[in-house]
């Protein structure tokens, strides 16, 4: 049966506006013939000061539930996290193809081991995979898989003290440190792998964190949190490390990042240049992944020393 023309050129119109769509998205960034995207960053124009959504309509989809942002050193390959309608929760994967990047795909690190895996963060040398596979919601803790090429391998639980609480959100330090949030206890701590391979925990003395992450050399951690001065139901807060080992109070980053709705899962690009997070601004809370220039972070800084 031969397909009424007036079909075949709606179908044609679909596309080409499909890919209308994603050039306006992307600023200077090249489109092949599948619409897929070139460029640092997908090809996005850099956001400045105040956030933005990050790659509308391919990694930021409406309805869908997005968040935990993670690049791999040097920038050509994506992780991120998503709860589908029916509370599935996966991770998804991109990378720079021919100069091309791939369309996001679900990767499967426990190939089946465990149900439902989210928040996986690559380490700072590229060796390692972290994240947070479980079951049964509660039996959810923090595994390790190293990087052979493209592939993910030899998955692992970490053991140890890390091992003894429901625990997510695992990201890296440059000194082998991991941080994560307990989250029984809703605290961050920070682990240590000791010569036998366990991973010895001490907590970091900030209250109510949902989700922590690290910069590289530790001068601070992001943290969400829900607090007097929120701007909606949570907002992304920074810490700053002290000279006695401790942490400042959480300063809020402002409203260039936190808004009336609420905001999340925090995490820095790879070359520390911009914030990646997820605001929880659709029906249902249902967040999309946003970007800002991680200028943010100073700037609360120098709040906090005229404060």
């Amino acid at each position: 049966m031969t397909e009424p023309r007036h079909a075949a050129a709606n179908g044609n119109t679909s596309v080409f506006l499909t890919l209308l769509v994603l050039v306006a998205a992307c600023g200077a960034a090249a489109v092949d013939d599948d619409g897929k995207l070139s460029g640092s960053y997908f090809g996005q124009d850099p956001p400045g000061l105040e956030a933005e959504i990050f790659a509308p309509d391919l990694i930021s989809q409406k309805g869908r539930y997005e968040f935990a942002v993670s690049f791999a050193p040097g920038g050509e390959r994506l992780l991120f996290s998503v709860q589908t309608a029916e509370g599935e929760v996966h991770i998804l994967h991109s990378g720079l193809v021919d100069g091309f990047w791939s369309r996001p795909e679900m990767v499967s690190i426990t190939a089946g081991a465990r149900r439902d895996e989210m928040e996986a963060f690559f380490d700072l040398d590229g060796k390692y995979l972290y994240f947070a596979p479980y079951d049964e919601g509660l039996d959810v803790r923090i595994w390790r898989a190293e990087i052979v090429g493209n592939e993910f391998v030899n998955p692992t639980p970490l053991a140890g003290p890390i091992d003894a609480a429901p625990a997510f959100y695992p990201t890296s330090a440059s000194s082998g440190a991991i941080y994560y949030t307990n989250i029984l206890e809703r605290k961050p701590y920070r682990a240590r792998r000791d010569d036998d391979g366990s991973w010895q925990i001490e907590p970091l003395g900030l209250e109510l964190v949902g989700h922590a992450f690290v910069a590289p050399d530790e001068s601070f951690v992001l943290v969400d949190a829900r607090a007097d001065d929120s701007l909606g139901e949570g907002d992304i807060y920074v810490a700053f490390a002290l000279a006695d080992g401790g942490w400042s109070a959480p300063v809020n980053l402002g409203d260039g990042v936190n808004s009336e709705y609420s905001e999340s899962c925090p995490s820095l690009s790879d070359d520390g240049k911009f914030l990646f997070f997820s605001r929880y601004d659709e029906p249902d809370e249902v967040a999309q992944i946003y970007w800002v220039d991680s200028g943010v972070i100073e700037a609360a800084r120098q709040r906090q020393l005229i404060e």
